[in-house]
């Protein structure tokens, strides 16, 4: 039987159940939100002591702790809240989990029926609440003793099983809702004996075996390649580092110039001068064209780049092969020709390349050294004592320890690091929320990710999502695992002045560019953080390897000028080869 008081009343009865159930198919980690209607979940999680559980007091924040939890460990963070808008602040997270195939578990609590649409305080039609951003739900009944609990574990393990998503159970009680008080009518001897059966029975109830991946016939692919003298190898977003370690070898094995997006975490790995190390720069772009790909092949999906699929794959008339197991389309330029809905380490090991490809060597080493004048070229003209979006990227890959974790922001932070090189090799590897590019909640994806991994995070981000996040800065100074937050100020929304809005100055500003005029030294003292501040590239070398010392989190600040570095975007993209 569920240990006392858990079986004073059928609320907690089945609160101890789900919990227990949960718990035995690995979903170990629960973040709590404080409540009184998922006051029977908090009780049964009080008293089981096989759960991890982290105190949130923000949901939107929960949403993304639990989000970092799920790319850290590749299992989902349960998060728990009450009824009303406690569950809708999930909201933006379970679109990031839904678009990303990122597992996530959301356990909520409810009122009952009779109360929804009664003007009943705290109380929403919680059903479908996430809508198509959704994988699947499990709306459960106020408790009953009509209500097999063998059904109730039966389609909790169901609802579980390899969740490549977001999943909701949704469950409403009836008071009592708290322990020491009965239900008005006592629970039957012979429910509780089955309660106690499947609360102490070992293992899920219902288990899923994880299936392996399966790979058709490949044999027109490597045809395909075999009769490719000119390829090009795009990397996106992969799925683990048996992705990242199968590509690294076809990559070498094919020896076609490749293109690592830096979410990719190859960009440190695969040999620079393999690399096309931008696919944004007008100069590299004309480049590729120029060595006009006969064969394109994609792994994942979600580039950084958006020239890739505006400018480049539509002028292409490249095969382009894609290597993907997320569902949907993932194809924003419509080019792809073929897509194997598999891991790339799976396609790799089922791909039988005969033979010496017929490469163009002459083309490949026109295009490879060509690029390798450009970036030259760029290397002069970006200013090495004034600060910038690419020197402050380039100064914190030259600094950042190796097997180093690294938290990139989106907008123009992620932008930035896509287009430098590593200085020298280093396998970092490299984290973002970019299934729908948020800014909101990145803070908190970096301490989720922290804590499961057991691994320091370095984090860059930009001040308005800095601000978007304030609520973590108290996750990032409880976090028993370090996060270094590099807060790039420059004053606002600066990414809309590289946009053709930027012609429009009565929208421009202030309207887009929200200036704030704030600095963030107090607010780091505030939350008793280490505060670390830089205003050029020296300072910012200094700052960050003394926040790397320490053995907590520390802020560090690197206050940017926005027309300093507006004119250096605007001096580099302008270069061109003679």
């Amino acid at each position: 039987m569920p240990p006392r008081p858990l079986a004073d009343n059928l609320n907690l009865l089945w609160s101890s159940l789900i919990v227990a159930e949960l718990v035995k198919n690995g979903l170990e980690t629960f973040f709590i939100s404080p409540g009184n209607r998922n006051a029977p979940l908090i009780s049964a999680l009080a008293r089981e002591d096989r759960a991890v559980k982290k105190i949130c007091i923000d949901e939107r924040a929960a949403g993304y702790r639990a989000l970092g939890h799920a790319k850290a460990t590749g299992r989902p963070g349960v998060l728990v809240c009450t009824s009303g808008t406690a569950p809708a602040n999930y909201y933006p997270a379970v679109i990031e989990a839904f678009r990303d195939e990122i597992p996530l578990v959301i356990l909520s609590a409810d009122r009952p029926p009779d109360l929804v649409g009664s003007d009943a305080n705290q109380t929403i039609v919680q059903p479908d609440l996430y809508g198509r951003y959704c994988r699947d739900s499990l709306f459960l009944p106020c408790p009953s003793i009509a209500y097999p609990l063998e059904a109730l574990l039966a389609k909790i393990d169901f609802l579980i099983a390899h969740p490549a998503g977001p999943v909701h159970i949704n469950c409403a009680f009836r008071d009592p809702l708290v322990p020491g008080i009965p239900d008005p009518q006592p629970i039957p001897g012979e429910l509780l004996a089955t309660a106690e059966r499947l609360y102490n029975r070992k293992g899920p109830y219902t288990t899923y075996p994880v299936p392996e991946p399966m790979v058709g016939d490949l044999d027109d692919i490597a045809a395909q390649i075999a009769g490719t003298s000119r390829g090009l190898v795009v990397i996106g977003r992969l799925d683990g580092p048996q992705d990242a370690e199968a590509i690294e070898g076809l990559a070498m094995t094919l020896g076609w110039p490749v293109f690592c997006d830096i979410a990719s975490s190859l960009k440190g790995i695969i040999p620079a001068d393999r690399q096309i190390f931008s696919l944004d720069h007008p100069e590299a772009i004309r480049l590729i064209r120029q060595y006009a790909p006969e064969t394109i092949l994609q792994f994942g999906s979600g580039l950084v780049s958006k020239h890739y699929y505006a400018s480049l794959l539509p002028q292409s008339g490249a095969t382009v092969i894609q290597i993907c197991p997320r569902s949907g389309l993932r194809d924003p330029a419509h080019r792809v020709n073929t897509r194997i809905l598999t891991p790339a380490h799976a396609f790799a090991d089922g791909l039988n390349l005969q033979g010496n490809n017929p490469l163009d060597a002459v083309a490949r080493l026109r295009l490879l050294n060509s690029l390798e004048t450009l970036y030259s070229l760029m290397e002069a003209a970006l200013p090495e004592k004034t600060l910038s979006f690419p020197r402050i990227a380039r100064n914190i890959l030259a600094e950042i320890p190796d097997e180093e974790k690294l938290f990139l922001g989106n907008s123009l932070v992620i932008r930035a690091f896509d287009t430098v090189r590593f200085p020298f090799p280093r396998k970092i590897s490299v984290i973002s929320n970019r299934g729908v590019s948020g800014i909101e909640g990145n803070i908190a994806t970096s301490v989720g990710f922290a804590e499961a991994s057991r691994r320091r995070v370095t984090a860059v981000v930009g001040d308005i999502s800095f601000l978007h996040d304030l609520n973590s800065l108290l996750l990032l100074a409880q976090s028993a695992t370090p996060v270094i937050l590099i807060v790039i100020n420059n004053g606002g929304g600066r990414i809309f002045e590289r946009l053709p809005i930027r012609d429009f100055p009565e929208i421009i500003d202030p309207y887009m560019t929200t200036p704030h005029g704030m600095t963030f030294e107090r607010l780091a003292a505030q939350f008793d953080l280490p505060y670390f501040q830089a205003g050029t590239p020296a300072e910012l070398t200094r700052a960050y390897g003394q926040a790397l010392q320490r053995e907590r989190s520390a802020l560090l600040e690197v206050i940017l000028s926005p027309e300093e570095d507006l004119r250096t975007f605007t001096n580099l993209q302008k270069i061109r080869l003679p």
